[in-house]
């Protein structure tokens, strides 16, 4: 009789088991119905771009040396204007371009075909001319920091053109950035990580997958601005740094003292560009004007590209010798 208990209740746990076994593999397969019915792959859920560069501040520093170093700098590029307001790409243009320190530029600007010059401009001391020898032909003087956003008013659909918007100073800092002022109490600096959404741009990736990027983001703050009041500060420019692509200095953003947002410059494409140089500069760099409704994409090659030249007195001399119309954009217009 003890036997026979005993077999029962040996019996009854495997058959509990069993029952507990089955209810687990109906429960597992349930679900994995369920879930066949409810959840679908998703390529456009970004995921983070991965491996990334881990960096100090000092290291980031060391990123912008080469543009912050430069003291001059003698090229030729290619440059394509895109007129937002006019939504219009121009062809690219063959351009030479010298620039020496404190923040002199002279930019020529000359036709694809036929070496016929488009424009030219200088820049030295926050003063501007720029002579416009075929679209609205004219010599233009003036302020780089001035605000003529009246006059072009004035010119109506012709201030849509990238070259009336232009000035050279919009490509000084583009190339030759201005030092960090690391040791001045009147500035800060703010490192974190930024995560951009983007298409995946790896090779074979599935249509419509997105990923992450992630930047190292340098902002530039002033602190106590001058009649903002107390305990104001401004950022005065941010500098990103790729972490996926071994922290390369990718983009500038330039913000003026009412915070808005006046240049963003795109740097790609690193090539060693100078005979002379072991840096390794852009070849490509995308100069956008948001507010003056254009932007400029330079090209970069290494056959034309002299950092640190000689360069002469002459070389940042503009004068009006096509007797152009002359406007001086800080007089007030005749009555």
């Amino acid at each position: 009789m003890v036997q026979e208990d005993r077999l029962w209740r040996e019996n009854g746990r495997q058959l509990l088991r069993a029952g507990v076994l089955m209810a687990m593999v109906g429960l597992s397969l349930m679900v994995s119905s369920c879930k066949s019915l409810i959840v679908t792959k998703d390529r456009s859920i970004p995921k983070l771009l991965t491996p990334l560069a881990d960096a100090s501040f000092q290291d980031l520093v060391k990123q912008v040396k080469p543009f912050a170093d430069l003291q001059s700098l003698r090229a030729r590029v290619g440059i394509v204007f895109q007129d937002t307001g006019l939504a219009e790409r121009w062809p690219e243009t063959d351009s030479n371009l010298v620039l020496m320190r404190p923040d002199r530029i002279r930019l020529i600007i000359n036709a694809p075909i036929g070496k016929i010059k488009i424009a030219e401009m200088v820049s030295e001391s926050s003063k501007f001319k720029v002579a416009l020898y075929k679209q609205s032909p004219s010599f233009l003087i003036g302020t780089n920091d001035a605000d003529y956003s009246m006059w072009r008013e004035k010119l109506g659909e012709k201030a849509n053109s990238g070259l009336v918007a232009a000035r050279p100073f919009h490509f000084t800092e583009a190339l030759m950035m201005r030092p960090l002022t690391l040791n001045d109490s009147r500035f800060t600096y703010l490192m974190e990580e930024a995560l951009i959404e983007e298409p995946d741009p790896t090779p074979k990736a599935p249509k419509n997958a997105r990923v992450l990027r992630s930047f190292y983001v340098v902002s530039e703050i002033e602190l106590g601005v001058p009649g903002m009041g107390t305990g104001i500060s401004r950022v005065t420019r941010r500098m990103w740094f790729d972490r996926t692509s071994d922290l390369k200095f990718v983009r500038q953003q330039l913000f003026d003292a009412k915070g808005t947002l006046t240049t963003e410059v795109y740097y790609s494409d690193y090539k060693k560009l100078s005979e002379s140089s072991a840096d390794l500069w852009p070849s490509v760099i995308l100069v956008s004007r948001p507010h003056d409704g254009y932007s400029a994409r330079l090209l970069f090659n290494e056959l034309n590209f002299e950092v640190n030249p000689e360069l002469p007195a002459t070389a940042f001399t503009l004068e009006n010798t096509e007797k152009l119309k002359e406007v001086d954009l800080d007089k007030p217009p005749a009555l």
